[in-house]
């Protein structure tokens, strides 16, 4: 890679943006919702439904299949259970997209900090990044419930960019859902979303955004916002 990023820092959220982690979501979803005796959601249904946490999923689930939410319920039985499963199978059919390894080890190589914020609970967050073996590439990993506010709240990101020791004024954020977004843009960073994630865009105008749709086009979105092209 021809640019130097010793000077940036670079945040990435987790799910649909470094790893396609929806099959192993769904797998956890399912058994849960079955332990209610309802049905599978498909796994182009869940797609859309990743994004805000576990209890959302979960949630999100049940109001596929029009059943009530109780929350009483998520919390004394259908999140525990969930959690259960996925911790025990969270990496068995999740991998890291096409070409994101060889960018991250691009990336590392030019010299940026690299850091990881999530919705995703910290340890889980922790277990995939270790299970697929991505925890060297990342000096620092916020999750969801590791602060009193998680995105689209911008000081998520910006915690995250202080525990790297990082400049927000030299911080881009890069993530798959409006979600995402929204924090970049409360944080007053620019943003590169990945369109092959989970989530959609806000339709609303932003000079510092970049669109991908492939990791092998990040280097040089990361290197455009950065101004160094």
């Amino acid at each position: 890679m021809p640019y130097d990023l010793s000077d940036w820092t670079l945040i990435f959220d987790l799910d649909g943006t470094l790893v396609e982690t929806a099959p192993d979501l769904h797998a956890s979803l399912n058994h849960t919702l079955d332990l209610k005796g309802l049905g599978p959601v498909t796994l182009e249904s869940i797609r859309m439904m990743i994004g805000d946490g576990a209890k959302a999923l979960i949630r999100k689930g049940l109001s596929h299949h029009g059943a009530d939410i109780n929350e009483a319920e998520i919390d004394a039985e259908l999140w525990p259970a969930f959690l259960d499963h996925y911790s025990e199978n969270i990496t068995r059919l999740s991998k890291p997209f096409e070409s994101s390894v060889s960018s991250l080890r691009n990336l590392q190589d030019a010299g940026a900090k690299m850091g990881v914020c999530t919705n995703k609970a910290q340890h889980l967050a922790e277990l995939v990044l270790q299970g697929l073996e991505l925890d060297p590439f990342f000096g620092a990993t916020v999750g969801g419930d590791a602060l009193a506010t998680k995105k689209p709240d911008g000081e998520h990101i910006l915690e995250t960019t202080r525990r790297l020791g990082g400049d927000p004024a030299r911080t881009i954020m890069i993530g798959d859902a409006w979600t995402d977004e929204k924090a970049a843009r409360n944080a007053g960073l620019p943003f590169i979303f990945v369109s092959f994630g989970y989530g959609t865009l806000s339709a609303e105008p932003y000079e510092f955004l970049k669109s991908i749709n492939h990791w092998r086009d990040m280097q040089q979105a990361i290197a455009e916002l950065a101004g160094l092209t």
